[in-house]
């Protein structure tokens, strides 16, 4: 099975290594199957939650729209990443070098892209659950649904603009670095937050229990979303710890055989968690 190939091949910004033996075999069929499986199921529940949100005119409001945004990127990740994760996959054992590079370029300019619209989107929520306690009565004047529309299309912008600087910038992980520590602070922050008016308006409760019954209630209902946000987003964050890893390990000792197949094992998992 252990086939050499010549070491000189290049494709755009991506290391490549087309040397393959038993160990790099078996892990391209394992994560062949567990991404088209997943796949299906991506698409089928996310397109489900998309259709709801899309159809229910009671949640046409600005959270679910954060939402929206978020069950899109996921949509993406089953459409996209994880068809062309196994398609440039297919492509390798065959010897397709030509096919192999652009499916492969496809899959990782996607991933990120849809990984820092999903970061961003999870920081959007947790902002607009302060937002929600803050500003009271106004909320629904300042955050609109237009205005958060607009902020959507900036994540998406940003993130786009991020992932196609790899063309030209090295070492490009330098901003995706930047970005993921710069989402889990607002996030981490804005929850912190939260617990803090919470904890001041259960203080309040025991003063004026009637008179703050219906909005202790509302006040309730953010700190459950932002504990949501939380756990999900430091979830996302532990998940993607072992891909870090391996992108750091891979500066050190070089796109190696090993290294190889840790990405194909840690790009699989991060998908599989994201469906």
């Amino acid at each position: 099975m252990d086939k050499t190939h010549p070491s000189n091949v290049t494709c755009a910004f991506l290391d490549i290594n087309l040397e393959q033996t038993n160990n790099t075999f078996i892990a391209s069929i394992l994560t062949c199957i567990l991404n088209a499986v997943f796949s299906l199921i991506t698409v089928s529940g996310n397109f489900i939650i998309l259709r709801v949100i899309w159809k229910t005119q009671e949640l046409h409001s600005p959270s679910f729209i954060l939402l929206f945004c978020l069950a899109a990127a996921d949509l993406l990740v089953g459409l996209i990443c994880q068809p062309f994760f196994v398609a440039y996959q297919i492509a390798e054992l065959t010897d397709n070098f030509s096919a192999y590079c652009v499916l492969k370029m496809i899959q990782n300019i996607s991933g990120w892209i849809t990984t820092g619209v999903s970061l961003a989107t999870l920081s959007g929520v947790s902002i607009d659950r302060l937002l929600a306690l803050t500003l009271h009565l106004r909320y629904n004047t300042i955050v609109t649904a237009q205005r958060m529309l607009q902020a959507v299309f900036m994540f998406c912008i940003v993130s786009v603009t991020v992932v196609m600087l790899r063309f030209w910038i090295h070492p490009w992980i330098v901003f995706p670095v930047v970005v993921v520590v710069a989402s889990f602070v607002v996030t981490t922050i804005s929850t912190l937050k939260i617990f803090q008016i919470v904890r001041k308006h259960q203080r309040q409760i025991s003063q004026q229990k009637q008179s703050v019954q219906s909005n202790t209630v509302n006040v309730l209902k953010c700190r459950k979303s932002a504990v949501t946000v939380l756990y999900v987003y430091g979830l996302f964050v532990i998940l993607y710890v072992p891909f870090c890893a391996t992108m750091f390990v891979e500066t050190v000792t070089g796109y190696t055989l090993t290294v190889k197949i840790a990405y194909d094992y840690v790009t699989t998992v991060v998908s599989l968690i994201r469906s």
